[in-house]
């Protein structure tokens, strides 16, 4: 092999670029969803659409989530971004600097947008005065339960107390072998996060203020992870889960309850090994609220597309604004999201039957009526905020701190990122 072509093969293993297809395709997609088994077949169908209506052809390059960003920013430095990207609405703070970024607005026009997508969907995408990015599903993350594991533990209704939730996971693990009763995310710092984040939520607590101040230092911090500790002490969470791992478990009827966004059913249908048999186990829920009454919490979830210019200044006849043009179509919207058992990002596919007529689709949009938004991932700093949160979560369930140390050094540290990002606190 000559050292051209040992260079060739090591940029192909990276991702860098890829022959051949890449020069013959008129646009490249890079999506998580395109990595992920249970979703590729929908990703080329979308593609397969798109090239019988429009003759232009996609490049798809597959990229796993926890890799997404990471890959990103290397292409972003050797410019080799592809025209289109899939992203979490949590990265967008974070991709908004990377050179080409497309304004929709200024393609297609604040009102056609506005007509087009639904409104909290749409909002999702905007980042500084900007759209940088369109909904191709959104939701939000909440608590599934297994209908299985709570009949084999003699639960007959699903909790809607913290002191109901508990009592529950005492009976799971009491009496359905070898489980994980709740499987939270104690591994993964962005898995971490997006847990620890409801729980404070749920006990009244914040984190980071819109104006940047950090005020995680609080009482409600302090209950919320007293609580998930005293969990880990009774065995009723375990050490070395990620979001993968909790999909895995429930699907596998071996834990009770766990966050996720709304793909959680397809997620469970192919650990299950069931496929749609399973989905009379797959519950949502409200997260469980401290008091009776209270309002249940939510997080905002959703994925996102991005897109970097073709020309300047980017039109509506480039072949990627076609491409996102027709992720917006109904042919895309009532397949896709549904697929993935997600909500879809327009107003059209919401209110087709399709969607309207599913009950899982329709029990999710009630359990999770209002989410709030990810107040760690908006920041440009985001990476290392949910290191220092994820370090500090960690420490209190491992019992190498105590919850109100974990709290104390929690808020110290990203109290100290935010003023080197340009906050005052």
């Amino acid at each position: 092999m000559t050292k051209i072509t040992k260079l060739m093969a090591t940029a192909l293993a990276a991702g860098i670029f890829t022959v051949g297809a890449a020069q013959a395709a008129d646009l490249s997609w890079m999506g998580y969803s395109y990595a992920e088994d249970s979703a590729k077949p929908s990703v080329d169908r979308i593609i397969d659409g798109f090239t019988t209506k429009t003759g232009l052809t996609v490049e798809p390059i597959g990229t796993a989530f926890g890799d997404m960003q990471k890959t990103m920013f290397l292409r972003a430095r050797s410019k080799t971004l592809p025209n289109v990207a899939q992203i979490s609405e949590r990265w967008l703070p974070m991709f908004s600097t990377l050179p080409g970024l497309v304004d929709y607005n200024e393609v297609f026009g604040k009102d056609y947008l506005a007509q087009t997508y639904a409104p909290e969907a749409l909002a999702m995408g905007q980042f500084n005065g900007k759209q940088y990015a369109l909904p191709l599903m959104s939701g939000s993350i909440g608590m599934v339960a297994n209908q299985a594991v709570l009949t084999q533990a003699g639960i007959t209704e699903l909790p809607k107390t913290v002191e109901e939730f508990k009592a529950d996971l005492i009976k799971v693990r009491d009496t359905v072998p070898n489980s994980v009763p709740y499987a939270m995310a104690t591994k993964n710092n962005s898995d971490i996060l997006v847990d620890f984040l409801m729980w404070v939520y749920n006990f009244g607590g914040h984190v980071i203020e819109p104006s940047g101040k950090v005020v995680v230092d609080s009482d409600a911090s302090r209950q919320a992870l007293t609580f998930l500790v005293d969990l880990m002490n009774e065995r009723l969470v375990a050490p070395e889960i990620g979001r993968p791992d909790a999909r895995r478990l429930v699907g596998q009827s071996a834990a009770a309850f766990y966050l996720d966004a709304p793909q959680s059913r397809a997620f469970l249908r192919s650990f299950s090994g069931q496929d749609k048999a399973f989905d009379v186990n797959v519950k949502p829920m409200q997260v469980p609220v401290v008091h009776e009454g209270d309002e249940a919490v939510s997080i905002q979830w959703a994925h996102l597309i991005i897109s970097f210019a073709q020309s300047n200044p980017p039109t509506e006849k480039d072949p990627n604004m076609q491409f996102v043009k027709y992720l917006g179509d109904d042919a895309v919207q009532t397949q896709f999201p549904v697929e993935q058992s997600a909500l879809p990002g327009t107003i059209s596919a919401r209110a087709n039957p399709v969607v309207a007529d599913d009950a899982y689709l329709t029990a999710w949009a009630q359990n999770n009526a209002h989410p709030q938004v990810n107040e760690v991932g908006t920041w440009n700093n985001g990476g290392e905020l949910t290191e220092i949160l994820a370090e500090e979560v960690q420490a209190a369930l491992l019992g190498q701190k105590t919850p109100d140390e974990a709290i104390t050094s929690m808020s110290q540290r990203m109290a100290a990122s935010m003023t080197k990002a340009g906050f005052a606190q």
